[in-house]
């Protein structure tokens, strides 16, 4: 574990500051200074054993980053969520198999396990730092894999639950959907598309921004021309009712803009 391995770095670097000896032990039983070389060689020794030590921890998470990006390591995480999405689909028609929670809890291991390989690799300040290019990625594994674990709390805790609880707990089973998309991040086509999507969705905002301010426009001179007709216009009952006043004429040329006939 991360904390395991962070405690036994901490507890060598404490044992190498405290092996620079300040004081000599004479023939006689008592203890006198070093010399100040003696001092400045010890220092630098120490210093080098330390530097040695920190370099050999960031070669280990180079070596770890280096795994989880290899194309192997990639495509077999791919292949886990594909699973894992076929294993959902079972569940949903197939109820009355009993092994299915030990199934996804499994898969959830799994992740859990790349989840933190990836913050031991990237280290905890640079998993959450907002120069990270992946820190969207990290917040969303991190929240798919903190609800599976939810999950399995409160299956273990309330094995039986009835009314707002048993919802809840629908609810948050019903969440691990999230992790199928985990694979747009492994697959590099279906990220360019999906990213694609989101870009014509904002356009779309933008059209619709657009159009709602052509359409309130045009509904107000619709209104101010022909919704005020004197009653005796042979039309006047049907503009009236169609261009009476900003809301109905707004809706009225929406209808014509997208069904014209």
């Amino acid at each position: 574990m991360p904390t395991d391995r962070t405690a036994s770095a901490d507890k060598r670097r404490k044992s190498l500051r405290q092996s620079v000896v300040s004081k000599q032990k004479t023939p006689g039983g008592e203890y006198v200074p070093l010399p100040q070389e003696d001092l400045e060689l010890q220092g630098r020794m120490s210093a080098k054993l330390l530097a040695s030590l920190g370099e050999d921890e960031q070669f280990q998470e180079s070596k770890i980053g280096e795994v989880l990006k290899t194309n192997a390591f990639q495509a077999a995480m791919a292949g886990l969520i594909s699973m894992n999405a076929v294993v959902i689909g079972l569940e949903t028609d197939m109820t009355e198999f009993q092994y299915w929670d030990f199934i996804e809890d499994i898969f959830l291991f799994i992740f859990a396990v790349e989840l933190s390989l990836k913050g031991i690799s990237q280290g905890r300040r640079y998993f959450f730092s907002c120069g990270n290019p992946d820190i969207g990625w990290n917040i969303f594994d991190l929240i798919v894999v903190g609800l599976g674990i939810v999950d399995v709390i409160t299956s273990l805790c309330f094995s039986t639950s009835s009314g707002s609880m048993a919802t809840l707990f629908r609810i948050i089973r019903l969440l691990r959907i999230m992790r199928l998309f985990r694979i747009v991040k492994f697959l590099k086509q279906l990220y360019l598309l999906a990213f694609g999507f989101v870009e014509a969705i904002q356009a779309m905002f933008w059209v619709t921004i657009l159009m709602s301010v052509v359409l309130y426009v045009c509904s107000i001179v619709m209104v101010r021309t022909c919704g005020r007709l004197p009653n005796d216009d042979p039309h006047a009952e049907f503009l009236h009712e169609h261009f009476g006043n900003i809301r109905t004429s707004m809706i009225t040329l929406f209808v014509l803009m997208s069904s014209p006939n």
